[in-house]
């Protein structure tokens, strides 16, 4: 088996009442992102963005951001793709 390309996972912060908005948007483009939860109260989400789709990936946050589609979104860290170790 050769080596698998790895995605990249960003942590972000966004409005709580963004959060069903922006995990519909990236289902409908699933092939470039996947939204996870990981603090609803504080509006921690996880996106886990496919190899060679990052710009895409960003293109979209801005459309969200610059659309006026939502409040705030607000890249945090940088996770790796290690998300089965949790």
């Amino acid at each position: 088996m050769g080596d698998f390309l790895k995605g990249r996972n960003l942590v972000c912060e966004v409005d709580v009442k963004d959060i069903a908005f922006i995990n519909a948007i990236f289902e409908w483009y699933h092939e470039i992102a996947t939204v996870r939860t990981r603090d609803r109260k504080k509006g921690l989400i996880e996106l886990w963005i496919a190899p060679d789709f990052y710009d895409e990936a960003m293109k979209a946050v801005d459309w969200l951001v610059n659309g006026g589609f939502v409040k705030k979104f607000k890249i945090i860290e940088e996770v790796g793709d290690d998300w089965w170790r949790e």
